[in-house]
C-alpha cells in the first residue's frame, strides 16, 4: 500500500511485469515481447531442482561474487531469473560462468527486461517463469519501476509465493524494495533525495512510500537504503524510520532499518541468521542495522527532525547478525541521536568508525 507525504497507507496501485522466451541449449538468445525483452543463456528446457530459501540485500555498485555464489549454491543447478526494468543481459554470462567455476553449474540464466510497466504484471508467461525459477534476483535501476509493475499484480503474488522456497535478492533498487517499507522514489521523479533535505523536512514532497510489497520470513518492520555511506544516506534512513512510526506503520520500538554500503551484501538464512560478505578491494564495505527505541520527538511537515536513541550495529566482512533477535556478533554497536535535523553519534562519527 502507498503512502504519499503526510498520508497514511491508502491506495493500491496496479502493476506490471513481463513474459516470453526461446533459445537453444547452451546458446545465448534474445526475444522481444510486447511488455519485455528476454535474454537466455543455457538450456531453454525447465529443470526442477530442490532449491532452498535465502535472501540477499546488496548495496549497489560492483556485485559481490560471494553473495552470487551463495545464491547459486542454493539454486542447486536450476534456473536463475534476473528481473530488471532497464539495461540488458549483463548478468547472464557472469552468473553462468561463475556457477561453472564453483562446480555448481546452472541449467540456465534468464534476464527479463521490463519494457511495458503497465502490462507486465499480469503476463502469464512471466508468471510461469517466476513459478519455475530456482533463484530470483532484481538488478539495480529505479525502485519506482519495480513498484509500478509489481504492486497489486498477479506477478507479485507469484513472486511472494515462490521466494519462500528459493534464493531471492537484489542490489541497489533491487534491495530497496525488499523491506516492509519502501522509499519508492515515485514522488521524487528525476530528483535525488539527500539526507540533508530529509532531515530538514521529514514530509518533503520528495518522500513517498510503498508498504508491504515483498514478503519474506525476516523482512518485517524493515526499511532499506543502499549506496549508503558512499552517498551519505544515514540521515535519510533515520528519517524514513521516523516516518514509519509517525505514519502509524510501526511503533517507537519496532521500526528497523538496513543500510547497505556499495559492494556489500547481507545474506539471510531462513532461521534469521545472517552474515556480511563484501567484494575484495571494496572501500568502506559495511552493513548497518538500525533499530528505534522510542518514537520521534518531532516529525512533522515543514520542521526539522528530532529523533533520539537509535541503536546502530555496524557489520563488516564476516560479521554475523540475527534478524530474529536483532543482535550481532563481531560488529560495532553505537547510538545515534537527531536533534533539529543534526545527527550526533556516541562514537563521535555518524558511521561509527569512519568520518
Amino acid at each position: 500500500m502507498k503512502r504519499l507525504k503526510a498520508a497514511g497507507k491508502k491506495a493500491m496501485v496496479c502493476a506490471a511485469l513481463v513474459g516470453g522466451l526461446v533459445s537453444f541449449s547452451g546458446v545465448k538468445d534474445v526475444e522481444a515481447a510486447s511488455s519485455y525483452t528476454l535474454y537466455t543463456t543455457g538450456s531453454t528446457a525447465d529443470k526442477v531442482t530442490a532449491a532452498s530459501f535465502g535472501q540477499v540485500y546488496m548495496g549497489g555498485s560492483t556485485d559481490v561474487d560471494k553473495a552470487m555464489e551463495w545464491m547459486i549454491q542454493k539454486a542447486n543447478g536450476g534456473d536463475f531469473l534476473i528481473i530488471r526494468a532497464t539495461g540488458s543481459n549483463g548478468y547472464n554470462q557472469y552468473l553462468y560462468d561463475l556457477a561453472q567455476s564453483i562446480g555448481k553449474p546452472l541449467n540456465s540464466v534468464n534476464t527479463v527486461v521490463v519494457t511495458n510497466l503497465s502490462q507486465a504484471g499480469s503476463d502469464s508467461s512471466l508468471i510461469d517463469r517466476i513459478n519455475k525459477a530456482e533463484a530470483i534476483f532484481f538488478a539495480g535501476g529505479n525502485q519506482a519501476d519495480y513498484v509500478e509493475f509489481l504492486e497489486g499484480s498477479p506477478a507479485l503474488t507469484a513472486l511472494n509465493n515462490r521466494i519462500q522456497n528459493v534464493p531471492f535478492g537484489g542490489t541497489s533498487a533491487g534491495a530497496m524494495i525488499q523491506g516492509d517499507h519502501i522509499y519508492d522514489a515515485i514522488s521524487a521523479g528525476s530528483k535525488t533525495l539527500d539526507s540533508l533535505t530529509a532531515l530538514r523536512n521529514p514530509y518533503s514532497s520528495l518522500i513517498s512510500f510503498t508498504d508491504y510489497l515483498i514478503q519474506t520470513p525476516h523482512n518485517h518492520s524493515i526499511q532499506t537504503d543502499t549506496h549508503f555511506e558512499q552517498r551519505d544516506r544515514m540521515g535519510r534512513l533515520l528519517t524514513f524510520m521516523a516516518r514509519n512510526i509517525q505514519d502509524g506503520e510501526e511503533t517507537g520500538t519496532s521500526a528497523k532499518g538496513i543500510g547497505l554500503n556499495e559492494q556489500s551484501a547481507l545474506l539471510v538464512e531462513k532461521d534469521g541468521t545472517a552474515k556480511v560478505v563484501t567484494q575484495p578491494g571494496a572501500v568502506n564495505a559495511a552493513v548497518y542495522m538500525a533499530k528505534s527505541n522510542q518514537a520521534p520527538t518531532r516529525c512533522v511537515s515543514g520542521s526539522s527532525l528530532t529523533y533520539n536513541n537509535i541503536s546502530i550495529y555496524k557489520l563488516k566482512d564476516g560479521n554475523t547478525f540475527n534478524l530474529s533477535t536483532w543482535t550481532g556478533s563481531g560488529g560495532l554497536s553505537y547510538t545515534l541521536n537527531v536533534n533539529s535535523g543534526t545527527i550526533s553519534s556516541s562514537t563521535g562519527k555518524v558511521y561509527g568508525d569512519t568520518p
